[in-house]
């Protein structure tokens, strides 16, 4: 008769993978590779438990490829977390090569290898392979935390050699498990850009599937009779695939929420985030009796950027002019572009009139000797006119109109002074 427990699970997992598939087709994330690739291989093991639960001259081959598809997917769920920019080849492949010894070690097990010295031996070639991978990669995270990481990984390899010196073979391979398992737990965490509630939810599940190699095995030794069913044990993966569909979802909406309020070009907040903060701004200043000072900034002459280098030039300047003038604003000051050439910035709490005055000085400043863009060095000017409330206006458009005057007064003033 045969055994068909994991067949449900075997098409639950293969929807997950064309999930995956479509979700990689549509954002083409690097990490979405890594994930894809992790759960293809945990649809190779549920199909090599197919094999062997039904074809008894398979078991062995069966349970060797099971066993290490369930290790290289924590292998492919690391790298995800560890570090998305590195290339499949020169990163990915060596992780999976420095990943052979420990497939080795489970190829073994499969196979009814009693000796305990191949099992040692593949433990210290392990840890060998895992220490030279934490030394050579200086990318993913600060050296301190990059040698606590190999620190603990070295110990699980001691922990590992441990039982495999007193002959717990199967011990140390659900310890293997347990904390490889736990290892994505830690970069899936760490590798996020943001602990969300899907980070927090798929962290705690990656926790609960390292856990349930140990726990599986001691109540199946301990209380034999308690009746725990497979499938139970299979709730983390689920949990972990939600988790990290919910994750990407998140991320979408975040990407999506950004652009909504956020310049293209610049990166900087646009109109309708300017006028949410300048909006806040003047409810804390009639509260706290403050001040705000608006800035209307206007590039001088910008169009002849555009007519005689072309727009790709043009955008090219007004991207590097924003990151320039940021540079010179407090971190509690607002830089918007409003459109084209112009920008504007919010000053909460600025001082007094000269403060700002020292202010705008500093930003035209930033503007001198130009940009290299292509090669060749374009110089463009600034104007910039301010507004001050409560005095020049009480609300976004009072002080707009008021700033606007006082630019357009600043670069009449400019083009009418005299050039020696």
């Amino acid at each position: 008769m045969l055994n068909l427990s994991v067949f449900p699970d075997l098409l639950a997992i293969g929807g997950l993978v064309l999930v995956f598939a479509s979700l990689l087709r549509r954002t083409r994330q690097t990490r979405l590779r890594y994930w894809l690739v992790g759960w293809v291989m945990i649809l190779v093991h549920i199909v090599a438990q197919l094999l062997y639960f039904n074809l008894p001259a398979l078991d062995r081959v069966g349970e060797a490829v099971s066993l290490s598809m369930l290790l290289l997917t924590s292998v492919a769920f690391i790298w995800a977390g560890h570090d998305r920019r590195s290339g499949w080849v020169h990163g990915f492949g060596w992780t999976v090569l420095a990943a052979l010894p420990d497939v080795a070690f489970v190829v073994l097990f499969a196979w009814g290898v009693q000796d305990r010295v191949p099992f040692l031996a593949l433990t210290g070639l392990a840890a060998c392979t895992a220490m030279s991978l934490f030394r050579s990669d200086r990318r993913g995270a600060r050296p301190r935390e990059r040698w606590m990481v190999g620190a603990a990984v070295l110990l699980a390899y001691v922990g590992q050699a441990t039982l495999v010196a007193r002959a717990a073979l199967e011990p140390a391979l659900i310890w293997m498990l347990c904390w490889h398992y736990a290892l994505v737990a830690y970069f899936f965490w760490r590798g996020a850009d943001r602990a969300t509630l899907g980070v927090s939810f798929t962290t705690a599940s990656f926790v609960a599937w390292a856990l349930v190699f140990p726990v599986a095995d001691a109540l199946e030794r301990w209380l034999p009779g308690l009746g725990i069913q497979a499938e139970a044990w299979n709730l983390p993966k689920f949990m972990v695939a939600t988790g990290m569909i919910f994750t990407v979802l998140e991320e979408q909406l975040g990407a999506a929420k950004h652009a909504a309020l956020h310049d293209p070009l610049t990166g900087l907040p646009n109109r309708r985030l300017f006028t949410q903060r300048l909006d806040a701004a003047l409810a804390r200043a009639r509260q706290e009796q403050g001040g705000v000072a608006l800035l209307v900034i206007d590039m001088d002459d910008f169009k002849r950027v555009n007519d005689t280098r072309g727009h790709a030039a043009g955008d090219a300047v007004l991207a590097a002019a924003a990151g320039r003038l940021q540079s010179r604003l407090r971190v509690t000051d607002t830089l918007a572009r409003l459109g084209g050439d112009e920008f504007a910035a919010i000053l909460p709490d600025p001082g007094d009139a000269a403060a700002v005055a020292g202010q705008i000085d500093r930003l035209v400043r930033a503007l001198d000797g130009g940009f290299e863009i292509d090669g060749e060095r374009v110089v463009v000017q600034a104007s910039i006119g301010a507004a001050f409330f409560p005095w020049d206006g009480a609300d976004e458009a009072g002080l707009l109109a008021a700033a606007d005057r006082a630019m357009y007064a600043r670069k009449f003033d400019t083009r009418e002074q005299p050039t020696g």
